[in-house]
This record gives C-alpha cells, sequence and structure tokens, in this order.
C-alpha cells in the first residue's frame, strides 16, 4: 500500500502541478490558455510521434509514447492487487480510462497542455497492467502447494 501510494503521488506531482518558474524569489504560474496547445483529436499525436521514430525527434517520440504507457502500467496491477472490488475487467476498463481523464481533465483547468492521446496511451497502459495483474495471480495459483 505504501509503495501504491508514493507512486501515485509521483504520479500525480508529475501531471496535475501547473507549470511554473521562479522569478525574484516569487513562483509564477503559467497561466495561458491550455486549448492552444491541446490535442483533441484521437491519434494526431501518437502518429506525429510515430512518424518520427525514424526521424530526427526519434529520442523524443520513444520516450513520449513509452513513457506515457510505461509510467501507468503500475495503476493497473496496484489497483486490483489492493482492492478486490476492482478486479473484473469491467470496473478495470472504467477506471482504465477515469484515471487519465481525471488527470488530463484536471491539466486543462490549471493551465497545462492537454492531449486525448495521452488518454488513450494511459488507458491502454492500465490495461495492460491489468493483464499482468491476471497473468501473476493465475501463475500464483498454479505454483500454490495443492
Amino acid at each position: 500500500m505504501l509503495l501504491f501510494f508514493f507512486y501515485s503521488i509521483s504520479i500525480f506531482s508529475q501531471t496535475i502541478i501547473p507549470s511554473f518558474q521562479i522569478s525574484n524569489g516569487q513562483i509564477i504560474f503559467d497561466t495561458s490558455s491550455a486549448y492552444v496547445r491541446s490535442n483533441f483529436t484521437p491519434l494526431q499525436t501518437i502518429m506525429l510521434y510515430y512518424d518520427q521514430l525514424n526521424g530526427p525527434l526519434a529520442n523524443i517520440a520513444f520516450y513520449n509514447l513509452a513513457g506515457n504507457i510505461v509510467l501507468f502500467i503500475p495503476f493497473g496491477f496496484f489497483i486490483p492487487l489492493l482492492w478486490k472490488k476492482f478486479r473484473g475487467w469491467r470496473i478495470m476498463h472504467i477506471v482504465a480510462f477515469a484515471i487519465p481523464l481525471f488527470i488530463e481533465s484536471t491539466q486543462y483547468f490549471i493551465g497545462r497542455s492537454i492531449d486525448v492521446d495521452d488518454v488513450l496511451l494511459n488507458a491502454i497502459a492500465i490495461v495492460i497492467g491489468f493483464v499482468l495483474f491476471k497473468i501473476f495471480r493465475r501463475l500464483r495459483k498454479m505454483s500454490a502447494p495443492k
């Protein structure tokens, strides 16, 4: 539970805290319109990064795509591990979209850019984590003494 708590705090601290800079000892939040820097077209950013995987921005493209997936896999693993009511496919698919939707919606209202593709990648990651949880449970059952 403690590991999941620290993991959640680290994810939310990187995604929810508004963009800011420190100038003359004061914190200045970026309050420019997030809508200008946002993508509401599904797969637009994913395709842009995918096209760049062999281009000059390959590192940025790879880390953005992989990062949006790898960083959210633990949600899909830890949530059903810690709470039995989240062990069904339907509820975990709801959770898989609810968490990234919450993050992206919050980012919009605090002035950070948002991207519908982040929701898709994060949701896929949470489902991958849930599949890993299911595999882990099945392997554990198979290896349990009879």
